[in-house]
């Protein structure tokens, strides 16, 4: 075909213009989402591997018979370390203790000095933290400041650490040290099955609406061309001439799309930034692939649309134009849902691996991950299926004529209707999906409260070795704010486990049916960690002890009046009252160990997500409905000269969206919960999928305003598209 001619033909008026217009900005907006999550992706390792050393690795410390542990001797090349997490005001941050010799000969990853006992180094985010409260409740706790982490040893800006100095025998008698020569460059769970599962689910679940625009901006326009199409197969070209046209066509339009997208992903990504991955927010560079990748994106994008084009215009001979302008598709079968039901299985079958410990965990993991994938993707497949099952339940009752001529229609074009829903439909899932996994979350957040648990007031610290139980409780109980001070020593019997009080103690911290001996063995840990049947505790109830003999101090335990400074106080003073090996924590603060944290991150992707799903399906169920009025103007036009009112007609247009969506939604939304449930239930440790928050229902109710806003726009265009001047040219 000759270049004047094809230049006609793709190039011949604003609306032509306009639907270039509407493809290159949606292969942008792909391309630059896709970009931003490559990005994140590869540079995954490196964020890991920069804050490796909030979570050392090396040689456990050997232990005496007696349970002591036995100083290594120090030298210059060894570092000793322990890594704890600590809690101010509902905040987590993780704490790193380290000691060297005199004359070391470690550095830092980054070759800052080692801080000596006394000093510590804190992120930007953490300092802002400390300089906010008052000393008081924060700030002593560390000692004095040296310096600020740089960024080379963050996952990101508002990664909340510490690195503190301590001396080498108060850090070899923290429980959890380790000796190692070298800082390590992965942490001990960069390895963990669950956090690649969540990985890898996040990134697809992000990537199937990506995808879904890329292909829907695609068949922008496809209806005005058909017949452009039709025209020039009557006058002798080929049909492969017609394919080559739209795939060059189609090239051009992606190629400028997605180097375009190159500056949508630039500017989302400050955006982007501000989101919380695995605990803290990404540095730009940390969201930016490199120039390689950046280019094999935009060359891949550009032969997929080129490649996409010329299949679908060699595949759809549109022939010449006539009574055939307006040809069913090519019937669907139940084999559609092949690919669904595989993920199903593959999903059941890694459960059930995983629970039962057969075969290896990589194994497992792979099955989560490539059955969620198939799953994510099976039900854009198996839709078109669904939807003609739901049509000719339509067609068999239907009783007035715009339900009659939906049906008719969704019965010969159910994958277009379809497809003008696939999105909001995939929404629906993926949102199912992380809102389940956070209830479950989120039932444990909130302690719970019943007889025989700890104070919720109460802050409680392990004791470390040597601490004096009168002068710990005479400096606490001397703290603003706090009622009364238990304390808890270790029983003569070094197998009886728990703590011994005396009843008074026992009982001011919440402990009940005491026996009626002088003092108790408490099962404080249970007191405090048992937070109903997902936590996996339970309480052993009181026994009865001799107060007579007493061991060491293991438990200093503060009953404060519940205001959060009292609270902060009171830990911080326990902090050198009771040289605790892990921070001084509530039972709020077990309960939540960072989960609250997670459970926002999971819940604000999985709103993100669905919010560009919707967005994608806004869009393509008003290209959809418009196409598909545009695609029956004769048929329309006839029909309104025949005497049928505009109204029945936009009933029709109406009725041909809700009928696919009708028949996937409450199915999508049901596999999401179940696909929840079986992760959850391997994974989740005890932990059960509960209703979901508010946030879920407002979502769905957004979703399906949405989409009757996008159907409501189409109305214009059928009744402009059915005028008589329309109808008299056809």
């Amino acid at each position: 075909m000759k270049p004047g001619a094809a230049r006609v033909l793709v190039l011949h008026g604003g609306a032509a213009y306009r639907r270039l217009a509407g493809i290159v900005a949606g292969v942008a907006l792909g391309v630059g989402m896709l970009l931003i999550l490559l990005g994140a992706f590869l540079h995954m390792p490196d964020r890991d591997a920069r804050a490796a050393w909030v979570d050392p690795k090396g040689e456990w410390l050997e232990y005496t018979e007696e349970g002591e542990v036995i100083v290594p001797t120090a030298t210059s090349t060894a570092i000793l370390a322990q890594s704890s997490q600590d809690y101010f005001d509902g905040l987590t941050m993780s704490v790193t203790r380290m000691a060297t010799s005199a004359d070391t000969d470690v550095a830092l990853p980054t070759d800052l000095a080692p801080p000596a006992p006394g000093e510590y180094y804190a992120s930007p985010a953490m300092i802002d933290v400390i300089d906010a409260a008052p000393a008081d409740q924060l700030g002593q706790r560390y000692g004095e400041r040296l310096g600020e982490l740089p960024a080379e040893m963050l996952k990101g800006p508002s990664q909340r650490a510490i690195l503190v100095g301590a001396g080498w025998e108060a850090v070899a008698n923290r429980a959890g040290a380790v000796m190692f020569e070298g800082f390590p460059s992965e942490t001990r769970y960069s390895a963990s099955t669950t956090f690649q599962v969540i990985l890898a689910i996040g990134a697809i679940a992000i990537l199937v609406p990506i995808v879904l625009l890329i292909s829907i901006v695609g068949q922008l326009g496809a209806a005005e061309r058909r017949d452009r199409f039709a025209t020039v197969r009557l006058i002798g070209a080929g049909r492969r001439a017609v394919a080559w046209l739209s795939a060059w066509e189609m090239a051009a339009a992606s190629a400028v799309g997605a180097v375009l997208g190159i500056g949508v992903a630039a500017a989302l990504t400050p955006l982007a930034t501000r989101l919380t991955l695995n605990g803290a927010t990404t540095y730009a560079a940390d969201l930016s692939p490199s120039l390689a990748w950046t280019a094999a994106m935009v060359v891949g994008v550009t032969a997929l649309g080129a490649a996409t084009a010329w299949w679908r215009a060699f595949s759809d001979d549109v022939g010449a134009p006539g009574a055939t302008r307006e040809r069913a598709e090519k019937q669907v079968t139940a084999w559609r849902a092949l690919t669904l039901g595989l993920g199903i299985v593959l999903m059941v079958g890694a459960a059930w691996m995983a629970s039962s410990g057969t075969g290896p965990v990589d194994l497992a993991s792979y099955g989560f991950i490539l059955g969620f994938a198939l799953i994510a993707f099976g039900i854009v497949i198996a839709g078109p299926w669904l939807t003609r099952v739901a049509s000719a339940a339509l067609r068999r009752f239907a009783s007035r004529a715009s339900a009659v001529v939906a049906a008719g229609r969704l019965e010969r074009h159910p994958r277009s209707t379809f497809r003008s829903v696939a999105g909001l439909v995939v929404a629906v899932f993926i949102v199912s999906v992380f809102a389940g996994s956070a209830s479950a979350i989120q039932g444990l957040i909130e302690p719970k409260d019943r007889p025989g648990l700890l104070d919720p007031h109460a802050v409680a610290a392990s004791a470390g070795p040597g601490v004096d139980a009168e002068a710990a409780r005479a400096v606490v109980g001397d703290i603003e704010g706090v009622e009364y001070v238990a304390i808890g020593y270790w029983p003569e019997d070094p197998d009886a486990g728990g703590a011994l009080m005396s009843g008074d103690d026992a009982r001011a911290i919440g402990a009940t049916d005491l026996p009626s001996s002088d003092g108790a063995i408490i099962d404080v840990f249970g007191m405090l960690a048992d937070n109903g049947e997902g936590s996996g505790i339970s309480i052993d109830p009181p026994r009865e002890a001799s107060t007579a003999v007493r061991g060491d101090v293991s438990y200093v335990i503060a009953v404060t009046d519940g205001e959060t400074a009292s609270i902060e106080r009171t830990r911080t003073a326990l902090f050198g009252a009771a040289n605790p090996d892990l921070a001084p924590l509530t039972r709020a603060d077990y309960a939540n160990a960072g989960t609250a944290e997670v459970t926002n991150e999971l819940a604000i992707m999985a709103y993100l997500g669905m919010g560009i799903a919707i967005g994608i399906s806004a869009l393509s169920l008003a290209v959809a409905t418009a196409a598909a009025a545009l695609d029956r103007k004769r048929t329309f036009g006839l029909l309104r000269l025949a005497g049928m009112p505009v109204r029945q007609l936009r009933s029709t247009v109406s009725i041909e969206a809700t009928v696919p969506l009708a028949a996937t939604l409450l199915a999508s939304a049901g596999l999401g919960f179940g696909v929840a449930w079986l992760m959850i239930e391997t994974l989740g440790n005890g932990l059960s999928v509960d209703w979901p928050d508010p946030r879920y229902w407002w979502a769905i109710a957004a979703a399906l305003a949405i989409a009757a806003v996008s159907v409501t726009a189409s109305f214009g265009s059928v009744r402009r598209s059915t005028e008589l001047e329309s109808t008299r040219f056809e």
